[in-house]
């Protein structure tokens, strides 16, 4: 019976290992539960409108992004009007808050560059050595995988629930004026527009403000223009 030890215990072994998670397991779960990766390639530009509430005010947001990597976002505020504009053109970007404008280059722009992916996760696949498997973790009564990812706004924790495959937390530490701070988004209501689903609800908390951000109108392949895109001269 000694002589049986051994093979039964690599068996054991082999089977354990074989049911091990992968981070490349959790993001393929989670890509083909929203629709699979041939749906996500036909995916040429992408329209989103969000409204929200901060502190008693109304705020709405404008998301536009066109493959390969062109992205524009605007934020107005009621009785502030448009607080931020950001926009990228795949090489460089520009950010207009409160008039004040700052042309984004080189090095500073990946972050521009990483938001501009309509569906970011399928990056993660081509460099899986930025991702690290961290186990399960409950969220609001859920079991969830948790992953740790190093994208270029640095370092970031998120959450795919196990059952569903949905990712359902992403927390961010990103740099402030006020020093490192954690920015935590949570992602629900998935409704299918076209062939994919994305989230339309998306509560953010970064500490001192929380709130949530729901969106109004999803659209893709409507046929942005490029010239939407521009990095242009002067104040907009």
């Amino acid at each position: 019976m000694k002589k049986l030890v051994l093979p039964l215990l690599l068996i054991f072994a082999l089977a354990t290992k074989a049911q091990e998670t992968t981070p490349k397991m959790v993001i393929e779960k989670y890509i083909e539960t929203i629709g699979g990766k041939a749906a996500i390639d036909g995916i040429q530009d992408f329209s989103m409108d969000l409204t929200a509430e901060v502190q008693g005010q109304a705020m709405s947001m404008v998301v536009r992004k066109k493959m390969p990597n062109k992205f524009l976002t605007i934020v107005k505020i009621d009785g502030m009007g448009e607080v931020n504009n950001t926009v990228f053109d795949g090489v460089k970007g520009k950010m207009t808050q409160m008039g004040q404008e700052q042309v984004i280059e080189g090095d500073a722009a990946k972050g521009l560059d990483a938001q501009s992916n309509i569906i970011g996760e399928v990056v993660y696949l081509t460099d899986l050595g930025k991702l690290t498997y961290l186990g399960k973790e409950t969220l609001d009564g859920v079991e969830c995988h948790k992953l740790k990812v190093l994208n270029a706004a640095g370092e970031a924790e998120e959450f795919y629930e196990v059952a569903s495959g949905l990712k359902k937390r992403q927390i961010n530490e990103v740099e402030s004026p006020m020093g490192k701070m954690k920015i935590t988004i949570d992602y629900a209501d998935y409704k299918q527009v076209g062939s994919v689903k994305f989230p339309h609800s998306l509560k953010q908390d970064m500490g001192m403000i929380a709130f949530e951000l729901k969106a109004t109108q999803i659209k893709v392949n409507s046929g942005l223009e490029d010239s939407l895109f521009e990095v242009k001269d002067g104040v907009k």
